[in-house]
């Protein structure tokens, strides 16, 4: 059963969300959204359709426990339409051909360009969604830019430790 750990890692992220990082708040600013690793690293072999699907249950999962109104919903569902765009982005920068590419296998800065990029409309579209409002873009700036940073470590963290899992 290939589903299976994929379930598994959907409910733990959806958990460590939760439990543990909707009780961040750091600076007043940053705001660790992390279970949108689930989502970033998916295979790129997944349909869309699938990803799309997975992205809005993850999304609606967290809306769910949050009482948010479907802005996480909305912001993991364009991530997850985005993701082959940015795959490919990332793949040519690489020089590889999306057929062939696997996250893994991504080189650093086409991780970074892909990941930091991701992270960032996912966080721009979640504050937007929130505020809704032009009176608030500064404020909308700063939260993404303070949150993609943070949340960005993590990505980096995750990512260095299977990296070494792999070795």
């Amino acid at each position: 059963m290939l589903i299976v750990p994929h379930i598994l890692r959907f409910i733990a992220a959806v958990l460590l969300q939760v439990l543990l990082f909707n009780n961040i708040l750091f600076l007043g600013y940053m705001n660790p959204y992390l279970y949108i690793i689930y989502l970033l690293y998916l295979p790129v072999t997944t349909s869309r359709t699938s990803i799309l699907i997975v992205g809005f249950l993850l999304g609606l999962s967290i809306d769910f426990f949050e009482n948010s109104g479907g802005v996480h919903a909305a912001a993991t569902t364009l991530l997850a339409y985005l993701r082959i765009f940015l795959l490919r982005t990332a793949s040519r920068s690489q020089g590889t051909d999306l057929n062939e590419l696997k996250i893994k296998n991504l080189s650093l800065p086409a991780l970074l360009l892909y990941a930091l990029t991701g992270v960032f409309i996912h966080h721009f579209s979640i504050f937007s969604l929130e505020a809704f409002d032009w009176k608030n873009t500064g404020t909308v700036l700063v939260r993404t830019i303070y949150s993609t940073l943070f949340t960005f470590i993590f990505v980096l963290i995750y990512q260095f430790w299977n990296f070494r899992r792999r070795d």
